[in-house]
């Protein structure tokens, strides 16, 4: 974290009045990134990017120093919020420090800086011939203290745990991750220098099948392989360079670890057996199977060599540019009870992603088994048909004592918990869920008045939470948890409000991008799983929507350089279909939509074109690539086949709330017939009721484009409906997290059919993106160009039955906040705009604007300081330069609101 000075107060703030940042002690954290990572351990790009979330308003220094030494500096501009490290000035393996101004800054480490290279050999277990469970793979090395430090390079065509003389190395979960492994795997970095002693050491990998070797989706087990696989090789960094010093190899033997089940689809079985080199914990007097290195689980009198593994041809070996996955907190139960005698079920009281940890006493040995659910049955009983093949079911066989049983080597989606075979009675404190993420740091929050949109925010939160591991998947509950490309799509901008996604999603686009055919075909999931298909649109126009949402909301035009070339291929296919400008209907359309009329998909098709084209028109700028104009002329001539195809004039030939919302949100519609093609919207929305009609294509669209079209009011109508469907439906049937259908329960039918009936799936959460944007305020120009979040755009829309909202961002260019408060004396609006920063605010404010304040001071005597413009709606706009901002209306302003409260 770095820091930069305090914002004026609010009277100094109407005049604009900055302090620079770098010019006085820090005074509020902001955060500083290496390639999108905070103090990232193992960074391989060559040319690492420094980046704080902070604008200098005037000249300062970066340098970036090792062992105190400087090694590079550069002279910074005013305006400047990134600089990158040419390659030339840094080493492998080598820890560096960076600053700007004194206290901006952070530390890297490099990786192995090998361009992909690889050299230690690859060891499987030579003895397990099934593939399944868990193993110890485990070799000696010696060690003579000397100077430098060492440093463990560890990869898996599985996943692993690295341990070295019996301690545990890092806190990372099931590294390292899921990649097309066909392409290329990950690896990670450790300094092993502080638990090296002289003489022999021993260093273990433990290893199970993961997404290589065990069940993925609905494929069944060996995708990938039919035996997981590890490499690792450890290096000593010295002033004179880098020597290795020993690596994984055929001298080295494997073990069994006491998990002869391991899967993460399916689950684990855990067996602490009567072997005596069952070493109890240290710390706690406790056997914790699994849980860390201070509990060996092997049987030494069996262990066995290894093989050699061959590896894919070609396979890329990276580091890991993404956060890990990481245990992120604990849940204790809400609740235990014991609906038949002998089976105990515990409820988390939410739904969450991770797995159990039981603390147990028993006096003789016993057989646990747990199962997993996110629902219960109408008889109370756990609900496991919506898992399909997915067993989600742990096993533990623990001899009599003390144990903290948790498995290793699986995750699960669960509220609820079964646990049979407990000794007696069991209680609350025996369970606590164990929550597992991709580790995103927090960057923004939203709150209001209503407990249920509280709830809703929640709700988001838990499904973001839950689904991003390593990929972003779908769900994380039955047999498919893969990384399906439209949902991650649709829901990255609420994500990007949510948490710093930048090193995530870029890295999860390289794995987009590894999945492309040759002939242009973007995969429906990344990692590419070819049974789930090709080439739908939106879905596969992911490939040029996420980089530019990385542009945009931070700036990153490397994930966009990398990306451009993949982007022209897909829309070069698309356009090869293409006849007469129409793209024909492909695949999914607008999935789990609603209701009996289908939006055309080849409607669907067309409009994704035309905004991908444009899209890298505008990409192709900002690269200043030479190729702009002619996809920009692509664009508008796949355009005007959309509106001949699918428009009379201003109404869609099939009318549906998700074919409106596409053609205005994506300006399909001429400019002469916008104002009726979104009226014939609103009034197709009044028409169903309020209610949504819309699936994964339609829904992200719908409320953004009646606020930006002048109908907010039947935007917060719909937003605020209880019926089915809507998000409120959800959340009065006791949601915790968002459902992949608006009727995944139904008051009168139940549970929907289990084929496809997932709890827990982010994608309708991408209404967080309109409560940021439109409710609280906070957000940019939907159609701009520029990256970086760096021209806010304040829009508060307050809404019928919320007294109050508020949202913070701290985005790459500083903290952003705004909200609002409505009663009947009028209405209140704060803003919080950062250094070096102009954002401009849009109120909903009609009519005359007299004794309007801010801070303070009547708005119609800051006509020179803040020059403000009426809009076509009536609404006022004002350009706000860096502060804080506390802007009052009259009761007059609040009268429309209030009017729309006795509506409702």
């Amino acid at each position: 974290m770095i820091h930069v000075p305090g914002t004026p107060g609010l009277a100094r703030a109407v005049s604009g009045g900055q302090v620079p940042v770098g010019s006085s002690p820090p005074a509020e954290a902001v955060a500083c990134h290496t390639c999108g990572l905070t103090d990232p351990v193992g960074v391989d790009d060559p040319s690492p990017r420094l980046s704080w979330a902070a604008r200098l308003l005037h000249p300062e220094r970066l340098t970036v120093s090792t062992g105190g030494c400087e090694v590079w500096a550069r002279d910074l501009p005013p305006g400047t919020s990134w600089a990158d490290v040419p390659e030339e000035a840094l080493e492998p393996l080598t820890p560096y420090t960076w600053s700007v101004a004194g206290h901006l800054g952070g530390t890297f480490v490099t990786g192995l800086r090998a361009g992909g290279a690889w050299d230690a050999p690859w060891i499987e277990d030579g003895g397990n011939e099934s593939g399944e469970g868990a193993v110890r793979l485990g070799g000696t090395f010696g060690w003579e203290p000397r100077p430098g430090r060492v440093w463990l390079a560890t990869t898996a065509l599985g996943v692993y745990r690295a341990v070295l003389n019996g301690e545990r190395l890092g806190d990372e979960e099931l590294a390292p991750g899921w990649t097309d492994y066909g392409r290329r795997v990950r690896y990670r970095l450790a300094d092993v220098t502080a638990l090296l002693r002289a003489g022999e050491n021993l260093l273990e990998i433990w290893l199970a099948p993961g997404w290589y070797a065990g069940h993925v989706a609905a494929g069944g087990p060996r995708r990938y392989g039919d035996h997981p696989a590890a490499s690792a090789r450890l290096f000593l960094r010295d002033p004179e360079g880098v020597h290795p010093l020993a690596a994984t190899g055929p001298g080295w033997t494997a073990g069994d670890l006491g998990m002869p089940r391991a899967d993460l689809v399916m689950g684990e079985t855990v067996r602490l057996g009567s072997s005596p080199d069952l070493e109890p914990s240290p710390r706690t007097g406790e056997t914790p199977p699994g849980r860390d290195g201070t509990a060996r689980l092997t049987d030494s009198g069996r262990e066995r060599a290894v093989a050699v593994a061959q590896p894919p041809p070609g396979l890329l070996v990276e580091a890991d540019p993404a956060p890990p996955v990481r245990e992120i907190g604990t849940l204790a139960a809400a609740s235990v009870t014991e609906p038949v005698p002998g089976v105990h079920l515990l409820d988390f009281g939410r739904n969450v992603v991770g797995r159990l940890r039981l603390r147990i006493d028993t006096p003789y040995p016993v057989h646990l088994v747990v199962r997993h659910g996110e629902e219960l049955t109408a008889t109370g009983r756990l609900y496991d048909a919506n898992l399909r093949t997915a067993e989600q079911r742990d096993e533990f066989l623990l001899p009599a004592g003390r144990h903290v049983a948790e498995p290793t080597f699986t995750f699960h989606g669960f509220r609820y918990a079964e646990v049979t075979g407990w000794p007696g009675g069991m209680s609350a404190g025996d369970a606590e869920a164990v929550l597992l993420s991709s580790a995103l740091p927090v960057t923004g929050t939203l709150t209001a008045s209503d407990p249920a949109v509280r709830q809703l925010v929640s709700n988001i939160v838990a499904s973001a939470e839950g689904n991003l591991l390593s990929v972003p998947m779908d769900c994380p509950q039955r047999d498919e948890r893969a990384g399906w490309t439209a949902d991650i799509s649709v829901f990255a901008s609420t994500l990007s409000f949510l948490r710093h996604t930048q090193a995530f999603l870029s890295g999860w686009v390289t794995t987009l991008i590894d999945g492309q055919r040759r002939d242009g075909a973007v995969p429906h999931v990344a990692p590419v799983l070819p049974e789930y298909g090709f080439d739908s649109p939106v879905w596969s126009d992911a490939i040029v929507e996420v980089p530019w949402l990385l542009w945009r909301r931070y700036g990153d035009d490397r994930t966009l350089r990398r990306a451009y070339g993949p982007m022209r291929r897909w829309a070069d296919y698309c356009l090869a279909q293409c006849d007469d400008g129409v793209r024909p209907g492909r695949a999914l359309g607008d999935w789990l939509a609603p209701g009996t009329v289908e939006t055309p998909r080849s409607l669907i098709a067309t409009a994704a074109l035309a905004r991908s084209l444009r899209l890298i028109a505008d990409v192709a700028g900002v690269l200043g690539e030479p190729h702009a104009r002619a996809y920009g002329e692509a664009s508008t001539m796949v355009s005007g086949a959309f509106q001949r195809a699918f428009l009379t004039e201003h109404r869609l030939r099939t009318e549906t709330q998700t074919g409106y919302a596409l053609a205005l949100a994506w300006d399909l519609v001429p400019p002469k017939n916008r104002a009726r093609a979104a009226a014939a919207l609103a009034e197709l929305v009044r028409a169903d009721g309020h209610r949504l009609m819309t699936g994964f294509v339609g829904t992200p669209l719908l409320l953004p484009t009646l606020s930006e079209t002048g109908h907010h009011d039947v935007a917060c109508r719909v937003f605020n409906q209880e019926g089915h469907p809507s998000w409120r439906y959800q959340l009065r049937a006791g949601a915790t997290s968002m459902w992949e259908r608006w009727d995944a329960w139904h008051h009168r039918r139940g549970m929907h059919t289990p084929t496809m009936n997932s709890f827990n799936h982010y994608a309708y959460g991408c209404v967080g993106d309109w409560l940021f944007r439109h409710v609280a305020g906070v957000g940019d120009d939907p159609r701009g160009v520029n990256g970086g979040f760096t021209e806010p755009l304040l829009r508060p829309g307050p809404v019928p039955l919320l007294r109050q909202a508020h949202a913070r961002y701290d985005s790459p260019a500083g903290t952003v906040e705004s909200g609002w408060r409505a009663g009947p004396d009028g209405l209140q609006f704060v803003f919080r705009v950062p250094p070096g920063v102009t954002a401009r605010a849009v109120l909903p404010v009609h009519g005359t604007w007299d004794g309007m304040t801010v801070n303070g001071t009547f708005l119609m005597g800051l006509a020179e300081r803040l020059p403000t413009r009426r809009l076509a709606d009536g609404s006022c706009s004002l350009d706000l330069p860096s502060g804080r901002w506390s802007i009052t209306a009259p009761a007059a302003a609040a009268d429309p609101l209030l009017s729309a409260w006795d509506e409702l």
